[in-house]
């Protein structure tokens, strides 16, 4: 097992997964090399964005994964822990304390922002340490939500969100 961590946010990556935490740049921001993205239209604040799946991470995946989804096996998972503003931790959305364990049933097909044939997904809000964020899982088969909801809640107890700023 590996550890990535950034932000205030620390992911244990089981064998065999890939994961990254980012910060999208703001209008204005000098963006470093290899930096995930084009920068936030002016005014837009950006927060962390924890990316974690059992099959590659192209550099320019979009922030809740579209275009990386379809590249899913039956067997395969893609996780996104995406924080908001730390005010909005104690908005009635966010209501939820601490990180969700979800269960094989929670999936369906219709909880994916596109829905695509044989997967299934799952969004919940919660907070913690004063944060604010969205968890979203695509499932690369709902016939095989049994099997595969077990590594994923592995890898959402393995991460670690450090309060204070994410900066």
């Amino acid at each position: 097992m590996s550890e990535i961590e950034a932000h205030g946010l620390a992911v244990d990556l089981p064998a065999g997964w890939e994961g990254r935490v980012f910060r999208r740049a703001e209008a204005g921001e000098v963006q470093a090399a290899g930096v995930v993205g084009a920068s936030a239209p002016p005014g837009e604040l950006t927060f962390p964005v924890v990316h974690v799946a059992s099959i590659p991470i192209p550099n320019d995946a979009a922030d809740y994964g579209s275009d990386l989804v379809e590249s899913l096996g039956p067997d395969d998972a893609f996780i996104v822990l995406k924080e908001f503003e730390p005010a909005d931790a104690t908005q009635p959305l966010f209501a939820r304390a601490g990180m969700p364990e979800l269960a094989p049933e929670d999936f369906d097909p219709a909880g994916l922002q596109r829905q695509l044939s044989g997967q299934a997904g799952r969004q919940e809000f919660f907070h913690e340490a004063g944060r604010a964020f969205c968890v979203y899982v695509v499932l690369g088969s709902y016939s095989r939500r049994n099997e595969v909801v077990p590594a994923v809640n592995a890898v959402l107890a393995g991460i670690r969100i450090d309060p204070g700023a994410a900066e």
